[in-house]
């Protein structure tokens, strides 16, 4: 029963969120959409951070979820078709959930953050990243695009690496994983925000275009772009 009200407590804080924003977020509020005292809900969470913080990882946790199941429908040796079915459901799940999507990126000072989050965190970047080095390994040596050497990003796409805990084949690849993870994740969180509709890109022509220049820059097969439509 204690694990069903946790996930109780997590889902109706998520519908508070969602509706009425992160302000609206309170012990309180959630106590009384339940129907406990907030001296109840503090039983499970001893504060509104922690709370939050739960909130978060279980956004994360789908999040991942959804790219993982997605990535799971296409072949493990169709590593070109796995990124673009990959880069396709992380853009669905973020225009489809942006109020999820924005709080996911919320980032802590790290002595504030807790581990729970950071890994949660991590775990979309790391399923791209293990993508990403089946992919370089296929198409890398192959790859159309001058992947340099690129002194002031290599510690940086470093850094990255080391946080989510992934290998790839070479610095060069890890550099390269950086840039694209980079203008792929920028690309979600401008149609979360809805920038692109502005202008009238309602189907995501903009992320598509991006998506293509990618795939040809790293030497994917032009097939590859029909996967996950």
């Amino acid at each position: 029963m204690r694990d069903a009200t946790l996930r109780e407590l997590i889902s109706v804080s998520r519908e508070i969120l969602t509706t009425q924003g992160v302000e609206a977020l309170t012990i309180r509020a959630v106590a009384r959409e339940v129907g406990m005292t907030p001296p109840g809900v503090y039983r499970y969470f001893d504060g509104h951070r922690a709370l939050l913080d739960a909130v978060i990882v279980a956004i994360l946790d789908e999040l991942t979820e959804f790219v993982a199941t997605r990535v799971g429908e296409v072949d493990e040796t169709d590593t070109a078709g796995r990124l673009i079915v990959a880069s396709r459901a992380l853009r669905r799940w973020g225009v489809d959930h942006p109020r999820e999507f924005h709080l996911s990126l919320v980032v802590s000072p790290p002595e504030e953050e807790s581990q729970a989050v950071v890994r949660a965190r991590g775990q979309v970047g790391k399923l791209f990243g293990d993508i990403f080095a089946g992919v370089w390994r296929d198409y890398g040596d192959a790859s159309p695009a001058p992947w340099r050497r690129e002194p002031r990003i290599e510690p940086l796409a470093e850094r990255l690496v080391q946080i989510l805990e992934i290998t790839m084949p070479s610095t060069t690849a890890a550099t390269a994983f950086t840039r694209c993870w980079m203008r792929l994740y920028g690309m979600v969180c401008l149609e979360s925000l809805g920038l692109p509709r502005i202008i009238g890109d309602e189907a995501g022509d903009l992320f598509e275009a991006e998506l293509a220049d990618l795939a040809r820059a790293l030497g994917l097969p032009e097939a590859a772009l029909n996967s996950g439509r």
